[in-house]
């Protein structure tokens, strides 16, 4: 079975966190800011963007984001789509998560223009027992409760804003003080890491993460999935009641990503791509 690398295991159970460097390919970079230019009407402001009043994460202008990306208008969905099941995803989910992975949120983008707000710090680390967000490793084997998965889509300098956290947090076993969230108390703590356009930038929900405000002169565009385990029902999943139309038209792989929380027989991915429904897999 694919895995990750020993230095991406080490780095990601020491910070909670792990960039790994020129995921998509220039192309693929490319067909997602192509399709986010030719539906730049459907951007929005976020309205679960907060910053609790905090002067150190206030900006002159609101972050933005962008939904409803696999159900665009073709091809724009395309791009989209394939980042569903990409082949190079399944060492990281299959090592974090176990086989049978399965899409958690509607993926969206982030968009920011110069001097746009941040966003309130959050991830609870240990500190509540609460399976959908939680790290664990025993015996060398690390399973987590909900990764988020952001694609970056424009260079992101550190210390630029964009996406922040406090490297270790996700086993933190005590509440974190407010003045912390709010980015105003220990903030030496956070760090702000560099991302190149193309960068997969890979966190664990229950690290303490946030957003800079963005204070490069260039949009800031990071296109955001999250995936949970095969039995963890979070946020509901892709679809709330029954399969749309369009899923037809994706591959069994994709289709296998879109299928509710459950553990007997689910379909998982292969390293080779391809889809199988093994009677007992609790990998």
């Amino acid at each position: 079975m694919l895995e990750m690398s020993p230095e991406e295991k080490f780095l990601f159970d020491l910070q909670g966190f792990l960039v790994v460097s020129g995921f998509l390919s220039p192309d693929e970079v490319a067909a997602l800011n192509d399709a986010i230019d030719a539906n730049h009407d459907r951007v929005v402001i976020d309205s679960n963007a907060k910053t609790d009043g905090s002067p150190n994460l206030t900006g002159t202008g609101r972050r933005m984001t962008m939904t409803g990306l696999l159900t665009l208008p073709q091809p724009w969905c395309r791009p989209f789509r394939d980042l569903l099941a990409h082949p190079k995803l399944t060492p990281y989910l299959n090592s974090m998560l176990g086989r049978g992975w399965k899409l958690d949120h509607s993926p969206q983008i982030f968009i920011a223009d110069e001097d746009a707000e941040g966003l309130l710090l959050h991830g609870h680390g240990n500190n509540v027992l609460h399976s959908p967000m939680e790290y664990r490793c025993v015996n060398g084997q690390m399973r987590c409760g909900m990764i988020s998965l952001e694609f970056h889509l424009t260079p992101n300098d550190a210390g630029a804003g964009g996406f922040c956290a406090i490297p270790g947090s996700h086993k933190g076993n005590f509440k974190v003080p407010p003045g912390v969230l709010r980015h105003e108390e220990h903030r030496e703590l956070v760090v702000n890491p560099a991302c190149e356009a193309g960068d997969l930038l890979i966190f664990n929900e229950a690290t303490v993460h946030g957003t800079l405000p963005w204070k490069a002169k260039h949009q800031r565009r990071a296109v955001l999935y999250r995936y949970s385990p095969k039995w963890v029902h979070f946020a509901g999943g892709h679809f709330e009641t029954s399969t749309p139309d369009w899923v037809q038209d994706l591959t069994e792989a994709q289709r296998a990503v879109l299928e509710p929380a459950y553990v007997y027989n689910r379909l998982v991915i292969e390293d080779d791509g391809t889809v199988s429904r093994p009677r007992s897999d609790f990998q």
